[in-house]
């Protein structure tokens, strides 16, 4: 189980989630739906939406700018790369809607049991939005105690993991 288990649907919603997060004010104003591309360095949401800070360069600024980047998957988990070139199609429609307001962010999947949480799936008590007796059960990516999402949270309160 893996990033590969989230739908692309999921995944757009977790990039719009962080962009919110992280991304300047207004980045959904910087992107140009019609020239939309998660394939293409300058035309996917990174790209676009960092072009003016990278001078052109924008998915790249946006690697060497964002830290949280550093984690296991996190560009497929955020939706910021596809995994195959149907996902590709996938993200393009999901981050259109997102974007166009047609859709909107997914919420993560939670349990209330501790017990439901598989060994390969992040188990974090989530804490945002959601009461502390529930359990994040994103998939974990190779070598991460949680999921992207929380790994980048847990990171920031304690400091990288060892």
């Amino acid at each position: 189980m893996g990033v590969e288990t989230l739908s692309a649907e999921q995944r757009a919603s977790n990039g719009f989630e962080l962009m919110g997060e992280v991304g300047p004010e207004d980045w959904q104003e910087r992107i140009e739906l019609d020239l939309l591309d998660i394939n293409h360095g300058y035309f996917c949401v990174l790209g676009q939406v960092y072009a003016e800070e990278g001078n052109g360069q924008g998915y790249e600024y946006a690697l060497s700018h964002l830290d949280f980047l550093e984690t296991g998957n996190a560009l497929e988990f955020y939706g910021l790369y596809d995994l195959t070139e149907e996902d590709a199609t996938a993200l393009n429609k999901a981050w259109r809607a997102l974007l166009a307001g047609e859709a909107k962010p997914l919420k993560p999947p939670v349990v209330r049991d501790e017990d439901q949480v598989k060994e390969d799936e992040c188990g974090y008590q989530v804490a945002y939005g959601l009461p502390w007796s529930e359990y994040c059960v994103y998939p974990k990516g190779h070598d991460m105690e949680f999921c992207p999402g929380h790994e980048r949270d847990v990171r920031e309160q304690y400091g990288r993991l060892a």
